[in-house]
């Protein structure tokens, strides 16, 4: 059965360990917000009065922990409010992710309500990676980027989601690498983590360790 991207970018950020977010709603986030209610608390929703502190309280989050710091927020200018607490973090050293929404991919470059380039917004303080996904099959590997970078060099990386692309369902049919050939499989029958065994260098780890070690 086919997964919403919203419903998969919550389970895979818990297979990161993910288990608070801080932010505040908005309409460009609602199917975020949805994953966020379905997922029962865990991860987490910790609401703000402020998109700047919410972005403050995951760069402490990161100094305090050492893990990374997730905050959510809407596009425009819920977006925008990010970036004091987004350049603290990046000065400090301190990892951080943030996740943001967008307009329909159908609707930019139209001088839409509240439409900002958002690429061109977080393209310094994300320097190292910064990314508007366009597909769901991107979603998987945007978020093991996004955390590895943010974890590997305590530093700020975001991800921008399109309301369009949010919604939309993503395929529960997988690759696995296992050296050199590829196998697929269903991954409806066996959870967001399946524990399908990958080859890498004559190594053998599970998908949710995988996530951790490449």
């Amino acid at each position: 059965m086919a997964e919403n991207v919203s419903d998969f970018l919550i389970n895979r950020l818990k297979c990161w360990g993910v288990h608070r977010i801080y932010g505040y709603p908005g309409d460009g986030i609602n199917g975020i917000m949805g994953a966020l209610e379905r997922a029962e608390n865990d991860p987490r929703f910790i609401q703000v009065r402020h998109e700047e502190m919410a972005a403050f309280m995951a760069c402490a989050h990161g100094k305090f922990t050492g893990e990374v710091g997730v905050c959510l927020a809407t596009s425009g200018p819920g977006a925008i409010h990010l970036l004091n607490g987004l350049y603290d973090a990046r000065m400090d050293h301190s990892p951080v992710l943030a996740i943001v929404g967008q307009q329909a991919r159908s609707a930019l470059g139209s001088f839409y309500q509240q439409e900002v380039d958002l690429v061109a917004l977080f393209k310094d303080v994300a320097s190292d990676y910064v990314l508007q996904l366009s597909d769901p099959k991107q979603v998987r590997h945007a978020v093991d980027c996004a955390m590895r970078i943010a974890m590997a060099k305590k530093t700020v990386t975001c991800l921008i989601f399109p309301h369009d692309c949010r919604r939309r369902r993503r395929s529960s049919r997988r690759r696995a690498y296992t050296g050199r050939r590829f196998r697929v499989w269903d991954t409806a029958s066996q959870g967001s983590c399946p524990k399908s065994v990958i080859c890498v260098e004559q190594r053998k780890f599970s998908m949710k360790e995988s996530a951790w070690r490449c």
